[in-house]
């Protein structure tokens, strides 16, 4: 009976403790609905997702020369470009010219120092011109498509003969027993009253060019560049003599001019021979030409077949010791059209140095520069006797071309970025 009792005690202490956790576990539950709130709590707004940017562009590279035209080999079987530094873009270039013009069919006057007729002797004036500066400028590209290259200069030179130059003979005066005479106008001055004569000269020269062509190597140290262009030109050429005398003619004075424009195709070839070892293509460098600076010799040859068009005049004057006009002549309908070849060359020492990584060149050159053009100097011839079947003497003019002569140095710099 005492066992019964004692797990009867035992059971409802059991109950009990089973029954206090259950209401502790209800009261928690009731405290947080106390402690919260009555309804239920509204959910945070959702916010908007951000829109995606878009990626920025990429850059394209620089172009690069193609495979064929890179330096392969001693003696490549391309035509490998020498250009400078193998670079692609723009170049400019300046050149200063110290020239000297020279004027075929430029004699004027005969002078007689002793007055003899028999044999006759003495010497023809001629005009001379003096050495003057001179400019020449130019902007070039160097294209990707096969290396070519372009570019397109205009040169500027003025010259003059004078008769003060101290280089220049277009000043005389007659000895005391001496004579002179005109040999391009109808002067009516007579030789042996002729005291002394004058003579000048202006030349005005514009030519622009334009040049397409492509530079490359023919061997380890020497390269070629062909090229074919456009050529137009400017030129003016004024002369003007004048006479003076002590007879009844007091002086006697005359004018030429030869204003002409003209344009056509050129076409010619330039060349570089490289000297050093430092400018050759060793075949322990794999091909490159990468010691810089380089030096070379150059020499360039073109020419051009212009159509041109002169136009020209020519007058002549005449007075008295008092003032008065005293013969005299002028000329019309002298303009035609001719074809007019050119030849140019130029020799000299050129200079290379690329920089920057290659992506800039630097180059100087000097040499000496010839150009001749033909047909330029347009002038009129007096023969002033009296034709067959004629009783009066009327003045007969022919016309007589001369060519026109540049020289002297050039000194250039170009730079490419």
């Amino acid at each position: 009976m005492n066992k019964n009792l004692l797990f009867s005690m035992l059971a409802l202490t059991a109950f009990a403790f089973a029954d206090g956790d259950t209401n502790s576990s209800t009261l928690l539950a009731g405290d947080n609905l106390v402690a919260g709130c009555d309804t239920e709590c509204k959910p945070k707004p959702v916010c908007k997702p951000k829109p995606v940017c878009k990626p920025k562009p990429v850059c394209k590279p620089k172009p690069k020369p193609p495979v064929c035209c890179v330096r392969e080999g001693i003696a490549p079987n391309v035509l490998t470009s020498s250009r400078p530094c193998d670079d692609i873009g723009l170049y400019l270039f300046a050149d200063a010219l110290y020239w000297h013009a020279d004027v075929t069919n430029a004699e004027w006057a005969f002078v007689n120092p002793t007055g003899v007729t028999s044999p006759v002797s003495g010497k023809n004036q001629e005009l001379a011109f003096k050495w003057n500066w001179g400019f020449r400028v130019g902007i070039g590209y160097e294209f990707e498509h096969d290396q070519w290259d372009s570019d397109i200069y205009y040169t500027w030179f003025h010259n003059r003969a004078a008769s003060n130059g101290s280089t220049s003979s277009t000043h005389f005066t007659v000895p005391a027993a001496g004579s002179a005479s005109s040999l391009n106008t109808d002067s009516s001055m007579s030789p042996i009253t002729a005291a002394s004569g004058t003579a000048s000269a202006k030349l005005r020269f514009n030519v622009l060019d334009w040049e397409l062509g492509r530079a490359f190597y023919v061997s380890n140290s020497i390269s070629l560049r062909p090229h074919v262009g456009i050529k137009g030109a400017w030129i003016k050429l004024t002369e003007n003599e004048s006479f003076t005398g002590t007879g009844a003619l007091a002086t006697y004075s005359s004018s030429d001019t030869t204003k002409s424009w003209a344009v056509g195709p050129s076409a010619g070839i330039n060349s570089n021979w490289y000297f050093g070892c430092a400018n050759t293509m060793p075949s322990t460098r794999g091909g490159e030409v990468g010691d810089r600076p380089m030096f070379s010799i150059f020499g360039d040859v073109s020419g051009a077949l212009m159509y041109g068009h002169f136009k020209n005049r020519h007058s002549e004057t005449g007075l008295t010791a008092a003032g008065a006009a005293s013969g005299g002549f002028s000329a019309s309908g002298l303009n035609r059209n001719l074809m007019v070849p050119v030849l140019t060359g130029i020799m000299g020492l050129q200079w290379d140095i690329c920089f920057a990584c290659d992506s800039m060149h630097l180059g100087i050159r000097a040499g000496y520069e010839l150009q001749y053009w033909f047909r330029q100097n347009q002038r009129f011839s007096n023969f002033n006797t009296a034709g067959l079947g004629e009783s009066v003497a009327a003045p007969r003019y022919t016309r007589t071309t001369g060519d026109l002569a540049l020289q002297g140095l050039t000194i250039d710099v170009r730079f490419d970025f």
